[in-house]
């Protein structure tokens, strides 16, 4: 109990002192001996001393409007950010959410100078805007909180399109705070793809967002992948494939029975193809049958499944950080192992697929190592 109230204490401090160090900066010019203003102190600097009635006065709302001031008027220094996102994060999660949704109604907004950038576990590091910072910062605590706050207001927002920055977060905090509704998300993600302006000058959070995908499972944005497989920027191109890889890891069935019966997606990207039948667990009966109809397609060149085959026993997979889903297992499970080499040892004795015999016959040496 002690050591808890010493946490308590040592926290509650950081943020008066933060909260000094804006009103501070804000309300005072310092000046130099000659008397000329000094520049604004920054969060790397030490924290003018706030006095105890300035720290009990101050708020997070107080704070959100002191550092938008800045942020609009070109004085915001390094760190600053930061230093605001700890404070929201240290302070009481109500007071600072309803901070923030009330910045948020005010539709206010600002570029922050920095990039879209994911860290572990689906927060932002760096965001582009203001108003997408208040996003993250309202999931992030509202999830900690277990609060609805952050799935009422996202879920307003998604009625209009006001950034694919914005979606992507709001979509994230959809699927933090409501991750059985599914559906909804797959009806968001289809309107976002579909919305001609974003989709033809994709920015980072459009294609962020495509992790939405790969969470619902659903196999049907296999054609908007497919099409966006194939576009001249190379940032899209290089997402779409990664979608429907990690798609294709989350729900190996669904996604080969999908192109199976679905001939021409992909036809023109055959290797990528391969990619996505090898995430197969062949102790499934299920999922065998998927890879042997696969295997048996005349439409299929022997070249795309020898390459099946040969990324079979260890079938690569995209790592990095990602709004919502968490990384496959980096090990094969010991049953998808056996039920593979036991169907290659099937097929080769049964002479089942004959023009794969070089290839089957590689892959039973390379499971036997």
């Amino acid at each position: 109990m002690q050591t808890s109230r010493i946490i308590r204490f040592l926290a509650l401090l950081a943020v008066l002192i933060v909260a000094g160090y804006f009103l501070g900066r804000h309300f005072a010019k310092p000046r130099d001996a000659a008397g000329k203003p000094q520049r604004p102190a920054s969060a790397r600097d030490t924290a003018p001393a706030a006095n105890q009635s300035e720290a009990r006065a101050f708020s997070p709302g107080d704070l959100l409007s002191q550092i938008f001031d800045l942020l609009r008027n070109g004085n915001l220094q390094p760190g600053d950010l930061a230093a605001l996102r700890r404070m929201l994060l240290a302070a009481d999660p109500h007071e600072a959410m309803a901070a923030i949704l009330a910045f948020l109604a005010t539709g206010r907004d600002a570029r922050t100078g920095e990039a879209f950038g994911i860290q572990k576990g689906g927060g932002l590091a760096a965001a582009p805007t203001f108003r997408v910072m208040l996003l993250d910062m309202l999931g992030r605590i509202a999830r900690d909180a277990g609060s609805d706050d952050a799935l009422t207001f996202s879920k307003a927002l998604l009625t209009r399109k006001t950034s694919a920055d914005e979606w992507a977060i709001a979509l994230r905090n959809v699927a933090w705070a409501a991750p059985e509704d599914r559906a909804f998300l797959a009806a968001k993600m289809h309107e976002m793809l579909a919305y001609q302006p974003w989709r033809q000058q994709p920015g980072a959070g459009f294609l962020e967002a495509f992790d939405v995908i790969v969470f619902t499972r659903d196999v049907t944005f296999a054609a908007d992948l497919a099409a966006m497989a194939t576009s001249e920027d190379d940032a899209t191109r290089r997402a779409a494939a990664a979608a429907m890889d990690r798609l294709s890891e989350m729900a190996p069935l669904d996604v080969m029975n999908y192109l199976n019966s679905h001939p021409v997606e992909f036809a023109d990207r055959p290797f990528l193809r391969a990619d996505y039948f090898s995430k197969a667990d062949l102790s499934q009966p299920q999922q065998r049958q998927a890879v042997e109809a696969y295997l048996a397609r005349a439409d299929v060149a022997v070249a795309e499944k020898d390459k099946l085959l040969a990324v079979f026993a260890s079938p690569g997979s995209f790592v990095g950080d990602t709004l919502v889903t968490e990384p496959a297992p980096a090990d094969d499970p010991p049953q998808r192992t056996a039920g593979l080499r036991a169907a290659v040892g099937e097929w080769l004795k049964g002479n089942r697929f004959p023009d794969l015999a070089n290839a089957l016959g590689q892959l039973q040496q390379r499971l036997a190592e």
